[in-house]
C-alpha cells in the first residue's frame, strides 16, 4: 500500500467528522485510514463506527481501508506512534481531527510524487481572524540547515516514508507539542533524509489545535530540541547569521537588486584585491 493517513482524536467529534468527510470523498483510494482515538466520551466512537459500516456496505472493491482503536493514551505523540505501528503504507500523512483535505483530488494529485523521496511537503490552507492564508512552508526543495532550524514544518501537508521512523526513531513522547518538530529537524538537519516541495494544497489546518494555541510552550520545547540536537558552536553560528542568510534569500529572489549587489561586491573585490571565491594563500618563504 502506498499511503496511510493517520488521524488522532480526543473528544473532538465535530472536527473528526470534518476530517472523515474529506477522506471519504477522495477520488483515489490507494490508501488506508487509521484513526487513533483516546477513549473519547463525546460520541466520536459512534461517528467512527458509522463510517466503518458505510465502508463495509460498499460492495465495490474500489474503496479505502479503515482501521481504528479507541483507548487511553499518554499524549499526542503516544497516539501518533500507535498509528505508525498500525500503518502498512510506504508513506504516512498525519491528518488530525479538525484538519481536512482541501478537495476530493488531493490524494490523486500527490500520489505520483511519492516516488522514494523521504519527505514530500505541500501547502496548508489556514484561516486566521477571518482571513484565509496559504502556507507553503519552505516553498522550495533545496533547503539548508538555516531553513531546517527555523522550522516551517507542516505535518498536515507532509508525506513521510514510514521507514524513517524505523531508522531514526519514533516521535519523542516527552514533548507535548513539538515532537514532530524534533523528528523533522533530526531527519533533515542531522541525518541524510531527502526532501522535496510540491506546490499542491493538501490540507486545511485547524488553527484552534493545541500546537497553534501554545506559543510559549512551543518556544520552550523548540529551545529544548536545539540543545538536544545541535552543538553550542552550531547554535551560536545560527543565531549570529540567521538574519543575514534570511536577507540573502530575499535578495536572491529580486534579480535586479541581486545583480546590482553582486556588481558592487565585484567592484569592491577589484579595488581591495580580494578574491573571496578562492582560498587565501600565505607565502611562508
Amino acid at each position: 500500500m502506498k499511503l496511510s493517513i493517520i488521524t488522532i482524536n480526543y473528544n473532538n467529534a465535530s472536527g473528526l467528522k470534518k476530517t472523515l468527510d474529506s477522506v471519504a470523498i477522495q477520488t483515489c483510494v490507494d490508501f488506508e485510514h487509521i484513526i487513533v482515538d483516546g477513549a473519547s466520551s463525546d460520541g466520536s466512537v459512534d461517528i467512527i463506527r458509522e463510517y466503518e459500516q458505510s465502508l463495509a456496505s460498499n460492495l465495490s472493491p474500489l474503496t479505502y481501508h479503515l482501521k481504528w482503536i479507541s483507548e487511553k493514551d499518554t499524549g499526542i505523540y503516544n497516539a501518533m506512534n500507535k498509528g505508525i505501528y498500525m500503518a502498512n503504507g510506504e508513506y504516512l500523512l498525519f491528518l488530525n481531527s479538525g484538519d481536512y483535505l482541501v478537495d476530493e483530488s488531493v490524494i490523486e494529485n500527490v500520489i505520483f510524487h511519492l516516488d522514494g523521496i523521504d519527505i514530500i511537503q505541500g501547502n496548508t490552507i489556514e484561516e486566521v481572524s477571518g482571513k484565509i492564508y496559504r502556507n507553503r512552508g519552505y516553498g522550495k526543495s533545496e533547503i539548508d540547515l538555516f531553513d531546517v532550524m527555523r522550522g516551517h514544518f507542516l505535518h498536515q501537508a507532509s508525506f513521510c516514508r514510514k521507514e524513517l521512523f524505523e531508522i531514526y526513531g519514533m516521535y519523542d513522547e516527552s514533548y507535548r507539542i513539538a515532537g514532530d518538530t524534533k523528528f523533522f529537524m533530526n531527519c533533515l538537519g542531522c541525518k541524510d533524509a531527502t526532501f522535496r516541495y510540491v506546490d499542491l494544497d493538501i490540507a486545511n489546518y485547524d488553527v484552534s489545535g493545541i500546537s497553534a494555541q501554545h506559543s510559549t510552550l512551543q518556544k520552550s520545547e523548540a529551545d529544548q530540541i536545539y540543545s538536544e540536537l545541535f552543538s553550542k558552536c552550531t547554535l551560536d553560528f545560527f543565531y549570529a547569521n540567521s538574519k543575514k542568510v534570511s536577507l540573502y534569500d530575499k535578495l536572491r529572489k529580486q534579480k535586479l537588486i541581486w545583480y546590482t549587489v553582486m556588481a558592487l561586491v565585484h567592484i569592491f573585490d577589484i579595488f581591495s584585491k580580494q578574491t573571496p571565491t578562492s582560498p587565501k594563500k600565505e607565502q611562508i618563504k
